[in-house]
C-alpha cells in the first residue's frame, strides 16, 4: 500500500524532477514509488497553483492560508520580509507593536538573565 505524501513532500518531488531534466518521469516515479499519472497530475497542479494546489486534492488538509490571505508570490515576499524583520527585532530584544495614536512603539522584553 502506498503512504500519503503532504503537499511540501509533493512539492518536494516536482521541484526534483524539474531541476534534472535529464530523467525520464517514468524512472523517477519508479524510483519514488509514485504512480506516473498522480505525478503527472502534481505537476500540473503545481505549475498552476504553486504548493495550493498540491493541497487541494487533499481532504484532510485545510486552506494552507487562513482567510483573507492573499496568495500572489508578492504578497509571500512581503509576508516572508515583515517575518524576518520581526525575528530580528525579537534577538535584539524588543517587540514592536502600533500605539493607540496609530505610532510605532517599541517595547523592551524582559532582560536576560545574567546566570
Amino acid at each position: 500500500m502506498a503512504r500519503h505524501l503532504n503537499p511540501l513532500e509533493k512539492e518536494f518531488l516536482v521541484r526534483q524532477y524539474k531541476g534534472n531534466p535529464n530523467v525520464k518521469i517514468s524512472d523517477f516515479c519508479n524510483v519514488n514509488c509514485v504512480s506516473v499519472t498522480a505525478f503527472k497530475k502534481w505537476l500540473k497542479l503545481y505549475d498552476e497553483f504553486g504548493i495550493e494546489g498540491l493541497a487541494k486534492g487533499d481532504k484532510e488538509l485545510q486552506n494552507l492560508l487562513p482567510e483573507g490571505v492573499e496568495r500572489t508570490e508578492e504578497a509571500y515576499r512581503l509576508e516572508i520580509m515583515k517575518l524576518r524583520i520581526e525575528n530580528e527585532r525579537l534577538k535584539k530584544n524588543y517587540m514592536a507593536q502600533r500605539g493607540a495614536d496609530g505610532k510605532m512603539v517599541y517595547i523592551p522584553l524582559k532582560p536576560k538573565s545574567s546566570q
